[in-house]
């Protein structure tokens, strides 16, 4: 098993000598830089009262952003942590790492590159795993380097401490590897970078509209009328990954709330408006403490199939 751990250090290296693994560290360097330069001032009741920004160079009184608006200092530091995970870490993270990581297959078949894989003492499919691995490696080191900094400036500065946060750490390699296996797949097909990336990026597209779909039909009920739609919706909800669930999950394991407790109630022009709004609130918390087990375990269905198609296209094909 020796060669098969060498092809995923050398994956690793690969990604070591390219500009972007540099700019993605950079990033979380700067997030977390920016995050400290952030501190809240409280209460004696526990609830935060004033932001301050460049240490004290820029305040917001909370009470002035949202007149009447009481939020505990743990909703207030859970929910910029959900923020800054969701948006930075789940959203450019991700995007970056499928742009990043595109090439890997494509290089890989390439003249010489290839034969010399080939000539080693690994079959074809463990061929096409350590190299697969080797780009989960890539993406575990950036979620390690993001959290890992973000998880002590919330401590030590913030003065919460969050252990359920570590977890997003394996939560976005999963998150990044429901996109990857499409990557993968495009790219032994294909040899071309440019398709794998965009056509795993489409894909993405397609999952979170998937799901988005899922919770129009909640907040319309009339819409399931329309039963042959419900179906069609509801069954290709089940069967794509559910990129959407991987941060409900990372942000409620955090301990963070959920994302319509965080935001403050605002006045509505109408009764409908104000019950629009609630229900989408209502919907928002449902995803949030939704089963871990069928969303993870239905999105891996999918990965393992479209894993094993680039693997037996990897193993027939001639190179």
């Amino acid at each position: 098993m020796m060669p098969f751990w060498a092809l995923i250090a050398d994956s690793f290296r690969e990604a070591l000598d390219r500009k972007i693994f540099w700019v993605m560290l950079c990033i979380s360097i700067l997030v977390a830089a920016a995050m400290f330069c952030v501190s809240f001032e409280g209460t004696a009741d526990g609830s935060i009262e004033e932001l301050n920004v460049f240490f004290g160079a820029y305040r917001v009184r909370l009470s002035e952003a949202a007149p009447g608006t009481v939020i505990p200092r743990e909703t207030i530091i859970g929910g910029v942590v959900y923020l800054v995970m969701d948006h930075v870490l789940g959203g450019i993270g991700i995007l970056l790492a499928l742009i990043a990581t595109g090439s890997f297959f494509p290089s890989f078949l390439e003249r010489g590159a290839i034969d010399l894989a080939l000539s080693k003492s690994l079959s074809r499919p463990l061929l096409f795993l350590a190299k697969y691995l080797g780009s989960m490696a890539f993406v575990l080191v950036q979620a390690t380097v993001f959290v890992g900094l973000t998880f002590l400036v919330v401590g030590f500065r913030w003065g919460m401490w969050m252990p359920g946060y570590l977890l997003v750490i394996p939560l976005m390699v999963l998150l990044f590897s429901y996109l990857y296996c499409v990557s993968a797949w495009v790219a032994v097909r294909t040899r071309s970078t440019l398709a794998a990336v965009l056509v795993s990026l489409g894909a993405w597209v397609v999952f979170v509209g998937l799901q988005g779909l899922g919770d129009v039909f909640e907040l319309m009920p009339q819409w399931k009328e329309n039963r042959t739609l419900y179906t069609v919706a509801r069954v290709a909800g089940w069967v794509v990954p559910k990129t959407q669930d991987i941060t409900y999950f990372a942000g409620r394991w955090s301990g963070a709330p959920a994302p319509a407790d965080v935001m403050p109630k605002t006045r509505v022009p109408t009764p409908a408006d104000r019950e629009l709004i609630d229900k989408a609130g209502e919907v928002d918390r449902q995803r949030f403490e939704q089963r871990a087990l069928p969303s993870i375990g239905s999105s891996l269905l999918f990965e393992a199939v479209v894993v094993a198609a680039a693997m037996w296209t990897f193993s027939r094909r001639d190179y």
